[in-house]
Order: structure tokens, then C-alpha cells, then sequence
């Protein structure tokens, strides 16, 4: 019996020696092919992120599509997104009449996990692009985006190719419809004294109970990834993030009312330290919290030209009824799916916004939106 037992303890004596020896060999394999994958590739992506934003400015898709796995299904499903994307930036630049003048890129890898031949990266793409009217050619407005990437790579005959690349697209893929298409619409130039801006210098100006400027700020520090934000491209750690369940532009929305703003919270709009309230998060509850208490009023609602085209009520469209610190719906099929909040206007007057999920600073308040978009314009009263 005393020998059983024995040679039992030797046997399982050896086989966790064993054990912790594969493991051990294991797991230094895979640091090293992590530590070496993660230069290969790193070299890969610099020269990808670079050759991105001259893809989008050369509205070309050769720039880039050498970098994608082209013999397998995802990889071409990533390099038409790719190719969607330029498409929509290109349609939407010619409908409003202006031209892009830059688009650059840097990225910061968050984590990666690496394999014999694939490798994932976890990556953060700050992007900065200016763009001009044609009507304005010296005057660039610039804008920023912020885009997370799950991205797959794969050794195909000893190079790195990218295989998969989710992400939301501020420039396309923030819409129900996967066949996006800007509406059509050139903006007029507004009158010398028709914008927000020059109306609100020619009025004595007095502090209410929102503070439009401290919205406005509270918006650009917390853009979070987008080029221009602030606190290190971060989202404020204070608050709850809800990228990946559900989206955070609401709770950034309300953020930027009470934060900024200056609303006080109450019994059904507020985040208490852990959750928020289904009207400090959810689209469509925030929307209706505003307009039946009264703190925010419809001032239209309507497909773009609707919202741009002159009307008796607006004589010089809708967007020009827009202050800072106000905010816009965006619905699809039906539902409200997103809220922004107006940061400014550009060189012809064209409200530009802040969001969070697909990051967005100072971008033009239907670019990357379909034409079947029903927008929704908010004043926050004062």
C-alpha cells in the first residue's frame, strides 16, 4: 500500500514538474512573440495610420488597400468599409460645396494579444482634418475625430495584413443604414449679422440659469479621443463610460448640461456616483425629460433640408436658430439614436457639434449621417 502511494506522489510530482515546465515555456513564448509581434506590427501601423488620412484626402482607396488580407472574407469586408467611407466623404464634400484640406492621424495602442500568426490590437486613433468652402477658400475649418479599433492581424507569406478592423465611424458608420448617403443641400453663406454668434455680441450679455460657455468648455475637455478635446483624450473618469452598452453620447449630453451647464440634477435625471438614471442615459428619455419640463423646447424638427432651407417661422433656416449649448436629436427609422451638443459654427455658419462613442470636435452637425435622418433641433432655455 506504502508503494502505491508512493509511486502515486511520484507520478503526480512529475506530471506537475511537467505541467509547470510546458506552462512556464508556454507563457515565455508567448511574451516573446508578443514583445516581437508588437514591434513587427507596430512598424505596420504607423505607416498605416499615416497612409489613412492621405486615403481619405486623395479620396483613394490604393493608398491603403496593400495593407488588408484581400484572400479572406474579412479582410475584404474591412477594406469596403474602408472604401465606403470614402465614398460618403467624398459625396458629402461635393453636396456642400467644399473641399478637404488635411487629414492626419496618431494612435495609441490600449492592449494587445498575440498568437503564432494573428495578433490583435486594441488601438486609439486621434484624427485632425480641415476642410474649406469653395465659397470661402481661405478660411480652413478644422474638426476632430476619435476612433477605437479592434483590429486583426495576420502573417500572410511572412508580411502582417490587416484582417478585421471594427470600429464606429464618425465619418459613415454612425447610422442605421448601411448604404449611407449624404442629403443633398450647398448651405447659403449667412447674413453679416444672422449667425448666433454676432447676434449674441450685439445683446447685453447676462448669465441665466444655463451657462452656455461653461457647456461649451466642459464639451471640448471631454471630446474624449477626438483631436482637440482635452484631459489627455479621456473620457472624465468621474463618470460612467457606456461605449458598448448602449453608447455614451447621452450620458456625455447630460454630463455637459449639468457639468458645464449648470442644470441641477433631481429625481429622474441624475447619476448617482455608480448608474445613471434612463434619462441621463437613454436618448429618447433625455429627450423627453427636457421637453416636458421645460427646461429644453423643440425649435424644429425635420429631414436636413428641412432643417436648412428658409421658412416663415426662420427666414434664413432653422440651423441659424441654433445657440451654443444647444442640442441636436439625430432619428432613424423612428427611434432617436444619438445626441450631440453645438460647440460653434464654421466659416458659413453651419453649427458644429461634440459627441462621444464615435468621438466627434467641431464636426459639422450632419457629416457622417444619412440622408433619412430626421433631426430634431433643442434650445436649452436660459
Amino acid at each position: 500500500m506504502k508503494s502505491q502511494q508512493f509511486t502515486k506522489i511520484i507520478t503526480l510530482v512529475i506530471f506537475l514538474a511537467l505541467l509547470s515546465y510546458f506552462s512556464i515555456n508556454f507563457f515565455n513564448r508567448t511574451i516573446e512573440a508578443t514583445s516581437n509581434g508588437k514591434e513587427e506590427v507596430k512598424a505596420v501601423l504607423d505607416e498605416f495610420f499615416k497612409q489613412r488620412g492621405k486615403a481619405l484626402l486623395n479620396q483613394d482607396l490604393r493608398e491603403i488597400e496593400y495593407f488588408y488580407d484581400k484572400s479572406s472574407t474579412y479582410g475584404k469586408w474591412a477594406l469596403d468599409h474602408e472604401k465606403r467611407r470614402i465614398e460618403y466623404v467624398k459625396g458629402w464634400s461635393e453636396k456642400r460645396n467644399l473641399k478637404f484640406t488635411e487629414a492626419e492621424s496618431f494612435y495609441r495602442i490600449k492592449n494587445i494579444k498575440a498568437g503564432e500568426n494573428s495578433i490583435w490590437v486594441y488601438a486609439i486613433e486621434t484624427m485632425k482634418m480641415g476642410y474649406a468652402y469653395n465659397a470661402k477658400s481661405d478660411v480652413i475649418n478644422l474638426m476632430g475625430l476619435g476612433i477605437r479599433h479592434s483590429i486583426q492581424l495576420v502573417k500572410v507569406d511572412g508580411k502582417w495584413l490587416i484582417r478585421r478592423d471594427w470600429y464606429y465611424d464618425p465619418l459613415d458608420e454612425d447610422s442605421a443604414y448601411i448604404d449611407a448617403s449624404p442629403a443633398e443641400g450647398i448651405i447659403p453663406e449667412a447674413a453679416p449679422t444672422s449667425t448666433p454668434q454676432e447676434e449674441m455680441e450685439q445683446k447685453p450679455k447676462k448669465k441665466g440659469k444655463y451657462d452656455r460657455e461653461g457647456a461649451v468648455a466642459y464639451a471640448d475637455k471631454y471630446a474624449g479621443a477626438a483631436w482637440g478635446s482635452g484631459n489627455n483624450y479621456e473620457y472624465n473618469p468621474k463618470y460612467k463610460d457606456y461605449y458598448g452598452v448602449g453608447g455614451d453620447c447621452t450620458n456625455f449630453v447630460s454630463q455637459v448640461l449639468h457639468e458645464g451647464g449648470g442644470l441641477p440634477m433631481d429625481n429622474v435625471w441624475f447619476f448617482n456616483g455608480k448608474d445613471a438614471s434612463t434619462a441621463w442615459a437613454q436618448a429618447p428619455a433625455l429627450f423627453n425629460y427636457l421637453i416636458y419640463t421645460g427646461k429644453g423646447k423643440l425649435i424644429a424638427k425635420g429631414h436636413y433640408l428641412d432643417m436648412v432651407k428658409p421658412t416663415e417661422q426662420y427666414p434664413q433656416g432653422a440651423i441659424r436658430a441654433l445657440e451654443k449649448g444647444d442640442l441636436i436629436c439625430y432619428e432613424e427609422k423612428g427611434e432617436i439614436v444619438h445626441f450631440a451638443v453645438v460647440t460653434g459654427f464654421d466659416s458659413m455658419g453651419i453649427p458644429v457639434v461634440n459627441t462621444h462613442t464615435s468621438d466627434r470636435y467641431h464636426v459639422p452637425f450632419d457629416l457622417g449621417w444619412d440622408k433619412r435622418v430626421v433631426y430634431r433641433f433643442i434650445h436649452i432655455n436660459d
